[in-house]
């Protein structure tokens, strides 16, 4: 693609040659004369030494700073983005239902959706337009989905659950299995039903091997723009506020309540009944055993504010030198 050509569909401003030909987006590491790249930070323009990138994205404050073509961007990760999606469109199928899928009586599917091989849709379920539906998808009886949905191979979609608009949905994932509870009885555990619902709102993405657990009575809900990455399992009863992320092998347990725009790194796990508030920001393996206020970061186990967390973490491998010399200490001053 010609730089005029990728600076006009992003709506970004070119300094350089608009007749300069880019072939692929790349890497700070691996650019090369045909490649876009992109730089978000002076630390970054290290990188760049030795190199002749086709074109970068970058900040106004060091458009100057570089010598190859440069497109000037408040948001350059942002923005590069936008430009692998010039040259990776995606490719959907045609519309059409194949014919092994099995549609049961009463369920809907809204025009320009396309079914795979091997579906089940359930009895009385409603799925919208334009929905992309891959193989070995079942999806129970009663689900409402809404339009553009796409999901991807192998996933389960219980019964009792409300899916929005936009929803992306990755391999294996199950959605409304039952919650978790049981409760001792006569020397036994006996399981509470669990008869709740899951409600998804619209541009929520979900990935690969996810759970989502039905609330026990009245709903789990994952919130708008909320984005779970692969084997994240959200507990019965849980609420996760709009745009809150989630990294790969995190968990909720019921009852947990998540305010809007919180990050969870990976490992992080969370006991029940805990409320997190908003823009709350929790370190890779790190456990919440209570409450969190707005604009917390936090880290280790129990979650401690992120500052005493560090200075735990710099003096822990010292902790067998330490006990050495205390007991030394000890015995010197008679006490051992």
């Amino acid at each position: 693609m010609k730089l005029g050509e990728i600076a006009e569909r992003l709506g970004l401003t070119l300094r350089g040659d608009p007749q300069r030909e880019v072939s692929e987006p790349s890497a700070l590491e691996t650019a090369g004369p045909e490649s876009l790249t992109f730089v978000v930070a002076r630390k970054y323009l290290a990188l760049l030494r030795g190199r002749q990138p086709g074109a970068v994205i970058v900040p106004s404050e060091l458009a100057d700073q570089i010598e190859a073509p440069v497109l000037i961007s408040s948001n350059p990760y942002a923005d590069f983005a936008r430009a692998m999606e010039l040259f990776f469109p995606t490719r959907r199928p045609s519309a059409g239902i194949h014919p092994t899928a099995i549609i049961e009586p009463g369920a809907t599917i809204g025009e320009g959706s396309w079914v795979g091989p091997y579906c089940v849709i359930g009895a009385q379920s409603r799925i919208g337009r334009n929905a992309v539906i891959y193989p070995h998808v079942t999806i129970y009886a009663g689900a409402r989905i809404g339009d553009d949905f796409l999901c991807h191979s192998n996933v389960t979609i219980r019964d009792n659950v409300e899916i929005g608009n936009r929803v992306t949905i990755h391999n294996g994932a199950v959605i409304g299995s039952e919650g978790f509870g049981f409760v001792e009885r006569d020397g036994e555990l006996v399981k509470i039903p669990q008869k709740g619902r899951v409600v998804i709102e619209d541009d929520v993405e979900i990935g690969a091997n996810v759970t989502i657990d039905r609330a026990t009575l009245g709903v789990t809900i994952i919130r708008r723009g909320v984005k779970l990455d692969n084997l994240v399992h959200i507990g019965h009863n849980c609420d996760v506020g709009e745009h809150s992320r989630f990294a790969a092998l995190s968990g909720l347990a019921g009852s947990v309540r998540v305010g809007p725009w919180c990050e969870f790194g990976g490992q992080t796990g969370c006991a029940d009944h805990v409320k997190i508030g908003e823009r709350v920001r929790v370190a890779a393996q790190s456990g919440i055993h209570g409450d969190l206020a707005d604009g917390s970061t936090v880290g280790g186990t129990p979650a401690v504010d992120i500052r005493l967390w560090r200075r735990m973490s710099a003096v822990m491998h010292r902790l067998p030198d330490l006990w050495h010399r205390l007991r030394l200490i000890e015995r010197l001053m008679g006490l051992k």
